[in-house]
């Protein structure tokens, strides 16, 4: 009797929790140990098969990114030759090794010297001109290159670039085909070309490795050959090292332990909340509430007493964090976008495609029912961006000015206006011209530093008007965008800069060069006619030794202005250098050529060259025509041939024209 006492006496000291977890631990721990060593025994052979798997599809995606890369030479080369016929052989080859397209690349020319070149080339390469194209040929050595010809640059003839197969360049490779840890070499014939491993491991692996294909253990690595294919002629291996034997007889007692670790957790917690934990539970949220913290809820209590208390704090709490989360999504909404917009403010060229996104943001952020940006002179604003204005019954400012209406207020004072539009002495007086009612918020937009144009939000969603915060957050986003509207400007400045003479303002050289390429493309595709002039003055020095370099530049422009009153918007005006100029003339056959060369003298001879103050000077000019593709089947022939065309008309006594296949050298009556 005693001793049962002290029995019953023992486990009621011991608490329900306690009692649950001996019972249910006994029920579940068996099996855990069970299943751990089940997957202690099976997961090694699994892990085995998984990575010689991964090597053999790694060992195919290495071969395939070998031919993807070949691919790419290619096309860098292409790109060298293109670049090398528009710009300079030099800046071509830099650029190309500089962007990463190849580790080296080379412009040759007719004699398969190395015209320019950079990179570097592996110490066992003869040179560029040795190099074999992996694109069309079998072939494989230590580098992987390709080469195309060069047309329309004059001194070059051929293009080349070349990829080192280095030890970074597998370990692309790999990173590319997807083997995180895998090792790659390739051989050619038994010799090795290139490894990413030490040379005694390359060594002794090639060596095993030797006539097999598929998968071979060395060591403590695993393997997989695969000899030249289709796609690759190298003879590819990946190896990767086998994890170690410590890690795996650890695992599975790793795998116990935590098995029953989240087992004992579990049964803690069950037994805790169904006893005590749903009212300390209800205690702490409240607490929480009580601090201010809005999303503290209470979930999962049993039913009865416990359960629809929960019910009713998470009721009471619902309506608070509904406002708080709307709160904090419009910040976050309002953050997001400044982010964004920033973000398209910084890379876009478009003036009227950045201020109509410019535009939709500002809409959407604040929450305005319609908006509308103004951009021009103060003197002249004019509609570049609306959104929603007609949906909200309203219609687009007109005819504003600086000083006048609402608008006009804020272009003249650069500050922003905030308020309601009416006839009220406390409201803002519109123009006739401008929406007559409801709330407004507008601001400058600047353009180095002037008043270029005014971004105006009308109304609000939920018609409440317009706060300091959304004035605030208007101000900031008008800031970002003066300065993408400068980054604008600048761009198309820059722009117009680089492909326009200064002198005249005609075309340059850069210019002429794409447009003539451009159309030639066109004709060619289309079949349709395409004709080039080429101008000089005649004796033009004398001008200059006579008069000064200020009177023969007053002469250039005077002369670009005649021409261009004779040649169609479609035609390509551009100076050639110095007093030489260039026509490219779309849809124009021989004949046209001739004629436009007859207006183009006569216009210039017509009326002696003369500036307020100035002698009067008599100024003719010599001009060559060639016709595509009868005198010339590329860009360079076709100038070439305009200018032998211009020599003739020179040598025949100057102030003529003189175009192939039309008539013999012919001067203007």
């Amino acid at each position: 009797m005693r001793a049962s006492a002290r029995a019953e006496r023992v486990v009621a000291g011991v608490s329900l929790r306690t009692r649950l977890f001996l019972v249910l631990g006994a029920l579940f721990l068996v099996p855990i140990m069970v299943g751990a060593l089940v997957l202690a025994l099976v997961i090694p052979g699994i892990a085995s098969d998984r990575l010689q798997k991964e090597l053999a599809a790694g060992s195919v995606a290495v071969s395939n990114e070998i031919a993807d890369e070949c691919q790419l030479l290619g096309l860098a080369a292409r790109t060298v030759a293109l670049e090398s016929a528009s710009s300079s052989p030099a800046e071509a080859v830099r650029t190309t090794v500089r962007s990463d397209y190849a580790s080296y690349a080379a412009v040759l020319a007719p004699d398969k010297t190395v015209a320019a070149q950079a990179g570097s080339l592996p110490a066992g390469v003869a040179g560029p001109g040795a190099l074999t194209s992996c694109t069309r040929s079998r072939q494989a050595g230590p580098v992987l290159a390709d080469s195309v010809p060069v047309t329309g640059a004059p001194g070059v003839q051929t293009a080349v670039v070349a990829r080192v197969l280095d030890r970074a360049f597998l370990a692309k490779l790999a990173d590319r085909a997807g083997m995180v840890s895998g090792q790659v070499v390739l051989l050619n014939g038994g010799r090795v070309l290139a490894s990413s491993l030490p040379p005694d491991q390359t060594k002794r692996i090639v060596a095993e490795t030797r006539g097999r294909d598929g998968v071979t253990e060395v060591g403590d690595w695993v393997t997989f050959a695969r000899d030249a294919s289709q796609a690759s002629p190298y003879r590819v291996i990946v190896a990767a090292e086998v994890p170690g034997t410590a890690t795996g007889s650890i695992l599975p007692f790793a795998l116990i332990l935590l098995a029953g670790a989240v087992a004992a957790g579990l049964l803690v917690t069950s037994v805790a909340r169904s006893l005590s934990q749903p009212f300390a539970d209800l205690t702490a949220a409240a607490e929480r509430v009580a601090s201010g913290d809005l999303d503290a809820r209470v979930d999962g209590l049993p039913e009865g007493e416990a359960g629809r208390l929960g019910d009713a704090f998470n009721r009471m709490t619902t309506d608070l964090r509904r406002n708080m989360t709307a709160l904090e999504q419009s910040r976050e909404d309002l953050r997001d976008s400044l982010e964004r917009i920033g973000d398209t403010l910084m890379s876009t060229h478009d003036l009227e495609g950045l201020l109509q996104v410019v535009l939709e943001t500002a809409t959407v952020t604040l929450r305005a029912r319609a908006g509308v940006v103004l951009y021009g002179a103060p003197d002249q604003l004019r509609v570049v961006a609306e959104h929603g204005l007609h949906a909200a019954g309203l219609s687009a400012p007109t005819e504003i000015t600086a000083g006048a209406g609402v608008l006009g207020r804020v272009v003249a004072s650069g500050e922003s206006i905030r308020g309601s539009i009416g006839s009220g002495p406390s409201e803002l007086a519109p123009l006739a011209t401008e929406p007559g009612e409801g709330d407004i918020l507008a601001t400058p937009l600047r353009s180095m530093g002037a008043v270029t144009g005014v971004l105006a939000l009308y109304g609000r969603e939920n018609g409440k008007p317009f706060d300091a915060t959304d004035d605030d957050a208007l101000r900031t986003l008008s800031g970002q965008a003066s300065t993408a509207i400068d980054n604008v400007q600048l761009h198309q400045e820059a722009q117009r800069l680089s492909t326009t003479d200064a002198l005249t303002g005609l075309w340059n050289f850069r210019y002429l060069s794409m447009s003539l390429a451009r159309e030639i493309e066109r004709s060619t595709r289309f079949e349709r006619p395409l004709a080039v002039l080429m101008l000089d003055l005649d004796h033009f020095k004398r001008v200059n030794d006579t008069y000064g370099h200020a009177r023969g530049d007053a002469v250039l422009r005077e002369l670009a202005h005649r021409v261009q009153e004779q040649i169609r918007e479609v035609d390509t005006f551009a100076r050639y250098g110095g007093e030489e100029f260039v026509v490219v003339l779309p849809e124009t056959t021989v004949d046209g050529a001739a004629q436009l060369a007859e207006r183009i003298c006569v216009a210039v001879r017509r009326t002696p060259f003369q500036s307020e103050g100035e002698e009067p000077l008599d100024i003719t000019l010599s001009v060559g025509g060639a016709a595509f593709p009868e005198h010339g089947s590329s860009a360079a022939t076709l100038m070439r041939a305009a200018d032998r065309a211009l020599y003739v008309a020179k040598g025949e006594g100057r102030d003529r024209w003189h175009v192939p296949g039309h008539s013999e050298v012919v001067q203007g009556s």
